[in-house]
Formats: structure tokens, C-alpha cells, sequence
């Protein structure tokens, strides 16, 4: 089964921001265009700014009209502002989009919202089972750093034997598509790691968003 590491992120923070003009309208700064889901622990922190709000007032967050588990309330600083951060929401498969929402206690009409995606951490191997010289088709997504290809690190032995580029990541969610020998040198009887990232050499432990592949590798006999 595949494995992946995030960074967990803890419950909301906030700080003393930018004094704002007080009783403007709440304004809430653009998100990133998708976040990554590697774990129901394991979620990307959502930057949260905001201004426009009452001075000390309490706040409601909410993502998708649901309140944020043990961060769904805030207090703003006496210019009406707060800055802190929430999970993302969990994402086992494919991506989705969401809404966070922040709301004055007790006055309604004094809300704002932005908007979205989240997209699970993954790679798939098509066919799950073939030869190891055979070419498969890999697939992932939530390799969200337009500035790099993906790439998979194989490791075998402790060592690492062979580094594949795997493309660039496609749209805003970090997707990728690339058809390659599924063990690009001898492939030895033994089980391979096959560490997927986008750092260009390998690291261990890993020093950005990955996952990790085991392929097993068994010696065949002539049948008789």
C-alpha cells in the first residue's frame, strides 16, 4: 500500500495583524489554488488573513458550513483582524473543492468566504502486477509545485540505484501521467522502495511531500 508524509497541521493560531480601518467590510485573503491531503493527521495548513471585522470580536470558522475541530472560534485584535491557519479538509481520493467561511459571532450579515480545492496525495500503478522490466503506467497527484518535475527515487538495498523523471505536474492539484519501465536497471530478486517527490536527489529521510511504493521482485522458473 502506498505511504505518504505531510506535515500535520495543528490548531488554529492567530496573531495581531495589520492595523485595519475598523467596521469595513471583512476581507479575507485568496487561498492557494489547491492544498494536499496525504492522511486524516496529515493535511497542508490553510493560511487564514483576514480584516474588517469588529474589533475583539469572536469569530466563527467554518469549512463547508462545518466548524473547524478544536479551532472553530477566534478573537480578532482591537483593529478587527487575525491571522492564523486550519487544515485542510481530508481527501482519501481524487479532489474536491471547499469553502472556508468566517463569520461574526452573533452578526451574520458580517461574513466572508473564499474558495478552494483539496486534492488526496497519491500514486497508482497500472497493471498492478507485471514484469519488472515491463513499461507501466504511473499516475499521481498532489505534487503541487509547478516549478519542478515529479520524480521517482528508486531504492533498493539501502541504496539508491536510479532516479526517474516522471514529468511535470499538470493543473492547479499537481497531477502527473507518465508510462515507464515499472524498475529502470537490473531489477534484483527483493523488495524495491520507489519514493515518489520532487527533489531531483534523493533524501532520507524525505525533505518535501512524498509517497512510497514497495514492489516486490520474485525469481520465476521455467515451467516444466
Amino acid at each position: 500500500m502506498p505511504t505518504a508524509r505531510l506535515a500535520v497541521c495543528g490548531a488554529l493560531a492567530y496573531a495581531l495583524a495589520a492595523p485595519a480601518a475598523a467596521h469595513a467590510a471583512p476581507t479575507l485573503q485568496p487561498l492557494q489554488p489547491c492544498y494536499v491531503s496525504a492522511g486524516p493527521t496529515q493535511r497542508e495548513p490553510v493560511l487564514l488573513s483576514a480584516s474588517g471585522f469588529t474589533p475583539n470580536a469572536q469569530v466563527d470558522v467554518t469549512i463547508d458550513g462545518a466548524p473547524v475541530a478544536d479551532a472553530g472560534r477566534v478573537q480578532t485584535d482591537p483593529s478587527g483582524a487575525f491571522e492564523g491557519s486550519v487544515p485542510a479538509p481530508y481527501r482519501r481520493r481524487g479532489e474536491a473543492p471547499f469553502t472556508v467561511t468566517l463569520t461574526e459571532t452573533g452578526n451574520p450579515a458580517n461574513s466572508v468566504s473564499v474558495d478552494s480545492r483539496v486534492t488526496a496525495l497519491t500514486v497508482d500503478v497500472r497493471p498492478r502486477q507485471a514484469a519488472p522490466t515491463r513499461r507501466v503506467r504511473f499516475s499521481g497527484r498532489g505534487f503541487t509545485d509547478p516549478s519542478s518535475p515529479v520524480y521517482a527515487h528508486y531504492v533498493f538495498g539501502g541504496r539508491v540505484r536510479e532516479t526517474v523523471a516522471m514529468g511535470r505536474p499538470r493543473g492547479a492539484c499537481g497531477t502527473f501521467s507518465a508510462r515507464r519501465r515499472q524498475i529502470p536497471v537490473r531489477p534484483r530478486t527483493g523488495t524495491w522502495l520507489v519514493q515518489f517527490d520532487q527533489l531531483a536527489r534523493y533524501t532520507d529521510p524525505p525533505q518535501a511531500i512524498f509517497v512510497q511504493l514497495q514492489i516486490r521482485v520474485f525469481r520465476s522458473f521455467p515451467q516444466g
